[in-house]
């Protein structure tokens, strides 16, 4: 009995040990986990809005966003998010990217924004760790709702201050969520994921679990 107990014992610290080898690090799945891309400010509001379209940025800065960004980001350039600065915005999107419309403000003058991307890093340097995975919803409901401040709440002290990528997969298959074919309203390392049934053409969404990749402690 002590024996069995002993190899019992052995072989949970076995499994302990090498489980962070068979994850891998996170260098190795940058495919499949979504960052950030740099902030960009092609045009100002001095004529009809501030553009900063897809199109357009993609031809200003040649190779620097992915061919399909999951999510997008939007900031004046004194810092403000889209919500504290109360505009109409006319169009913020991951196809048609971001357009703020001067007529459309009651002053008739938007603020100069910048706008950032989510796509798959390519590259990956320093000290990393994944958390554990985290599946606080399932989408019977509107869909799968699993955002970073609702997973900090429930799982206090697991995700560090600042998460530098995302992973989600599905719950059943472990399929990156990339590569599903749904479509994610949010998908970012500082907003976490959200698939919405509504935005599904042919079914609902998955049952997705997420991870953040952060400094190594």
């Amino acid at each position: 009995m002590i024996k069995l107990l002993s190899l019992t014992i052995a072989a949970a610290l076995f499994i302990d040990a090498v489980e962070p080898a068979l994850n891998g690090s996170p260098c190795d799945y940058l495919p499949e986990i979504v960052g950030w891309t740099q902030w960009f400010d092609r045009d100002n509001p001095s004529g009809t809005g501030d553009w900063e379209n897809l199109s357009s940025l993609r031809t200003e800065y040649p190779g620097k966003i992915c061919p399909n960004p999951v999510g997008i980001e939007a900031r004046t350039l004194s810092g403000l998010s889209v919500a504290e600065a109360g505009e109409k915005i006319f169009r913020s999107d991951t196809t048609s990217g971001f357009i703020c419309r001067n007529e459309d403000q009651p002053d008739n003058n938007c603020y100069d924004y910048q706008v950032r991307f989510s796509c798959p890093p390519t590259s990956c340097t320093g000290n990393l760790c994944w958390t554990t995975y985290f599946n606080r919803d399932s989408p019977s409901g509107t869909g799968d709702w699993e955002g970073l401040n609702d997973l900090r709440k429930e799982n206090p002290g697991k995700i560090c201050d600042n998460p530098l990528y995302i992973h989600a997969v599905t719950t059943d298959t472990m399929t990156p969520a990339i590569n599903t074919g749904q479509k994610f309203l949010i998908y970012n390392p500082t907003q976490g994921f959200v698939c919405r049934n509504e935005d599904q053409t042919s079914s609902s969404c998955t049952n997705y679990k997420v991870r953040f990749v952060c400094p190594c402690s």
